[in-house]
């Protein structure tokens, strides 16, 4: 196929039904999907334009501004004479800036929304009290297994068992952190230039994690902003979401996926039950692992969204990531991973080339944390009350953007800003208020021009002062 034109009707059928609206972003996103996955080949030529809009049962508009678009997003090239041709795919995404790398002090007075932290679980003053005060008590003077300490292991393993996932020590790893977590598990289940999928937009991390492993990032386009809808819509499934997931991962062409069904990381959406059990199964039928990252799961903090079951099952290759960063304190760099006895078995062995195994200290707080947990936040009334100053804000000072409200999380993905995201993030930053602008979120460093991710997991008073300062930018 390289160098020669597709032809129009098998172009069609990857490409798939076209959706009854917003057929310019579906256009755009499948012929990004169809090129990073290697469906399209480099040098591939597409039909015309107006071939293709006959075929597809577009208006050539549509058409060229999904092409213009694909250009933009740096799949497509247009030759003279040739048409549109897909371009060859990088060694990966560019690179990642992490949400949480400062080149410096912010000065006095400046409000932070780049990351989304939350203030200390209410025990833990106490709790690290009695921690410290046993530390040298212990027979083994700070010694601790590398898998993790087996009081800790016992109360992940207790935490998964509330859930609905019975689970043995033999299947649990403590890591230092989602992060560590989330490279420990791609490095047991794929090998470098391994195609591994990720939500576009998604955890800026989590593409840094792919490329940093030398694997190949490819982006699943998911919309976390129902078109046309406002900040003061009704919670809505998102189907559209579940089912890019599902296709790419029933498609067979990726080696592995990163997923956060779990309140999702910018936009908040919970993925359905159905759609988690169809896409365990699909991913179980071709035999793709999903890595999945729980860092959000505890953040069920809406009344009516009840916490979401573990994405395991069905035969599939699992490994769930969890960390206790956003249910406990950000302060302590202890998270886990859970799989089959096998893979846990590959992990230790990994592991011990990495580290050799998370703080005692750390870890003994955490396991007197997360005894008895609950499903229900333990800052569940200051997430809930600092939303209801964000929504608010939004609606009543930025009337103009676009968002859809959160099943859960810890923040809104907002779109629709009248400036360049990136203009208005420098801007905003000349005023006190650091931002992170939309490009941040996409897999690649590029894209969602006019998008920005607003945390409500602060202080009350800074998200509604950085929402004025933002109105006042965008008047």
């Amino acid at each position: 196929m390289p160098g020669t034109t597709v032809p129009t009707p098998p172009l069609r059928s990857l490409l798939g039904e076209a959706p009854a609206s917003d057929r310019t972003r579906w256009l755009t996103s499948r012929l990004v999907a169809l090129t990073t996955e290697g469906r399209l080949p480099p040098g591939t030529r597409l039909p015309s334009e107006r071939r293709l809009a006959e075929e597809l049962g577009l208006s050539r508009g549509t058409v060229v501004h999904a092409l213009d678009a694909a250009r933009d997003r740096g799949v497509l090239a247009a030759r003279q004479g040739s048409g549109r041709v897909v371009r060859a795919a990088r060694d990966g995404a560019g690179p990642v800036e992490s949400l949480t790398a400062r080149p410096g002090a912010l000065p006095a007075g400046s409000i932070d929304l780049r990351a989304t932290v939350l203030p200390p679980h209410p025990r833990l003053h106490e709790v690290a009290g009695e921690a410290v005060d046993t530390i040298t008590d212990d027979p083994a003077w700070g010694s601790v297994p590398a898998e993790g300490l087996p009081e800790l292991i016992d109360e992940i393993c207790a935490h998964y068992g509330r859930r609905g996932l019975p689970t043995t020590p033999d299947q649990v790893l403590v890591t230092t952190g989602a992060i560590s977590g989330l490279h420990l598990a791609l490095r047991t289940v794929t090998s470098p230039g391994a195609r591994v999928g990720t939500e576009n937009p998604g955890y800026p991390n989590t593409a840094r994690v792919i490329t940093a492993a030398r694997r190949r990032v490819v982006p699943l386009d998911v919309d976390p902003l129902d078109p046309g809808a406002l900040g003061s819509g009704a919670l809505r499934p998102g189907a559209a979401h579940g089912e890019t997931l599902v296709r790419a991962i029933g498609s067979g062409a990726l080696d592995a996926a990163v997923l956060t069904p779990d309140f999702h990381n910018p936009g908040g959406r919970l993925l359905g039950d159905a759609d988690r059990s169809r896409l365990l199964r699909e991913a179980a039928r071709t035999g793709t692992p999903l890595i999945i990252d729980e860092t959000l799961a505890g953040m069920a903090w809406r009344p009516g969204v009840l916490p979401p079951a573990p994405t395991a099952s069905h035969g599939a290759a699992t490994l769930l990531v969890g960390s206790v960063s956003k249910m406990l304190w950000a302060g302590l760099r202890i998270g886990w991973i859970r799989t089959s006895r096998e893979l846990a078995d590959s992990l230790s062995r990994i592991r011990l080339g990495v580290d050799l195994g998370a703080p005692l200290l750390e870890q003994r707080i955490t396991a007197r944390l997360l005894a008895g947990d609950s499903a229900v936040p333990a800052q569940r009334e200051h997430i809930a009350a600092t939303y209801e100053v964000a929504s608010a804000g939004l609606c009543e000072l930025l009337p103009h953007w676009r968002w859809r409200e959160p099943d859960g999380g810890l923040s809104i993905w907002a779109g629709g800003t009248r400036r360049p995201a990136a203009e208005l993030v420098r801007a905003a930053g000349e005023r006190g208020v650091a931002l992170s602008p939309g490009a941040l979120f996409s897999p690649s460093g590029t894209g969602w021009p006019h998008a920005l991710r607003i945390p409500f997991s602060g202080r009350a008073d800074d998200l509604r002062r950085a929402l004025e300062v933002l109105a006042e930018l965008e008047s």
